[in-house]
């Protein structure tokens, strides 16, 4: 198994337990914009601040290269081991506020940053995963924080050990740091900003939407096509689940992370000293964190490097290709693994950070046997939805004297990553393009002779 890099860094809360309470109760969605905002502004805002106490103190004008000196330090990216390439970040959203389930994690989303390649993989974690915790029962996925800090006094960094070591158990995986954030937060640092820029991709209507007094409901809707949010929008957006489902709300969230991104890249407001210094006042009052500036830093130098091509999103749900399925536990909705030994997840989660382009590609495969021993296809299909993959068709093919396996690509090179992994995979079978828009598959996979085994 793929070795993770193992940084335990020191608890270190950024302004310490300041609460600035949101207005609405349930679920918080995208947080995940806020680390970005982080990453992005604190940078700026180092040197920003420099700047202004040169110009206070009537210091000579302060170089660039001096500046670059300043900010040289890599932070934590010199302590990772030779060989490790991924830092993986927790990030939490809560509700906030006095109401009961204010501290519930309904927003779940880790961000794994490939070092090396300069890519990102983001996936989303449903707040319905029934999970094992240590020393404690087994429970829903969003309430661990809530656990840790009823069982600690409240103490913060107890209850992010207990949710970092819960993820890291359940999915193999270290997390090496944690993001917390609440609703206002969100909204106000959205609109610090001036907006953000989100292609809507279908219609969304919600009936049932919280009000801004918490106190009953108003309707929010949105249509399709590419829409200007402001703060309370984008919340909206972000966190409605009446008219769609929680995992269509995951995806909505990674859209934003992916806009703040892009937004926060354009010069009005990275190199803007007025709205670094507002973002900063936002966050240090709506956050919580175990990362620290030096390190906070050296994500941005990453950050700033990563194209919006190699940013990779991923919603754990209970689709076909997922290694969950729903269930019922005392009158609550679940979700569980396939294989109670969590194995099965382990891999899926492992195999997604490895090559997460190839996963994110959804390719829709058909199996076909093509030799007269039994099961071949069942065999396969089975090791492939273990790596995430959509088997659409398993069955014969036409004739049962195929001595070599054969790929067929009916994507137009569209999935050239699942293209790659697969011929890796079975023993570098060749590619045979074919043109056939109409096909109910991506690829097929005609098993000859020559199978034996995925490598």
């Amino acid at each position: 198994m793929e070795q993770f890099s193992q940084v335990e860094p020191q608890i270190e809360i950024i302004q310490p337990v300041k609460r600035s309470y949101g207005k609405y109760i349930g679920a918080f969605v995208a947080l995940a914009f806020l680390a970005l905002v982080i990453f992005f502004s604190v940078r700026a805002y180092t040197v920003a601040k420099r700047v202004m106490v040169a110009r206070s103190s009537n210091a000579s004008p302060l170089l660039v290269d001096d500046i670059e000196e300043f900010l040289k330090d890599p932070g934590f990216i010199s302590n990772l081991k030779e060989g490790d390439r991924r830092v993986n970040i927790l990030l939490l959203g809560v509700g906030g506020g006095d109401h009961p389930g204010a501290e519930l994690t309904d927003t779940m989303l880790v961000v794994s940053i490939d070092v090396k390649n300069k890519a990102v993989a983001m996936l989303s974690i449903p707040r319905d995963l029934y999970v094992p915790v240590k020393g404690y029962s087994n429970t829903k996925i969003n309430s661990v924080y809530t656990l840790g800090l009823e069982n600690n006094d409240n103490n913060i960094q107890k209850a992010f050990e207990l949710v970092k070591g819960t993820i890291s158990d359940v999915f193999d995986v270290p997390i090496h740091y944690l993001v917390l954030v609440d609703f206002e937060g969100f909204q106000k640092a959205i609109d610090a900003i001036g907006g953000i820029g989100v292609e809507v991709q279908s219609d969304i209507y919600d009936s049932a939407y919280p009000d801004k007094n918490v106190t009953g409901y108003e309707p929010f809707s949105i249509t399709r096509g590419y829409h200007i949010l402001d703060g309370e929008t984008a919340l909206k957006y972000a966190r409605s689940r009446h008219g769609s489902s929680d995992f269509d709300r995951a995806r909505r969230q990674q859209e934003i992370l992916t806009a703040v991104k892009e937004k926060m890249m354009e010069k009005d407001n990275i190199f803007s000293i007025k709205k670094i210094n507002d973002l900063v006042g936002i966050l240090s009052d709506n956050i919580k964190t175990d990362l620290q500036l030096s390190e906070i830093d050296a994500l941005y130098k990453i950050a700033k490097g990563i194209n919006k091509e190699n940013i990779a999103t991923k919603v754990l749900d209970d689709s076909s290709d997922s290694p969950l399925y729903a269930d019922s536990y005392d009158g609550m909705y679940v979700l569980v693994p396939n294989d109670p030994s969590w194995d099965e997840v382990k891999e899926f989660i492992r195999q997604y950070f490895k090559d997460p382009f190839t996963a994110s590609e959804k390719a829709k495969i058909s199996i076909k046997n093509g030799t007269t021993t039994t099961g071949l296809g069942t065999k396969l299909a089975e090791q492939l939805k273990i790596f995430g993959y959509d088997i659409v068709d398993i069955s014969n093919a036409d004739d049962k004297k195929y001595e070599s396996t054969f790929i067929y690509d009916y994507s137009n090179n569209g999935k050239k990553n699942t293209l790659k992994f697969l011929q890796e995979k079975l023993n570098n079978a060749p590619v045979v393009r074919l043109d056939d828009k109409a096909s109910q598959w991506d690829i097929k996979i005609i098993i000859g002779k020559d199978y034996k085994s995925i490598k």
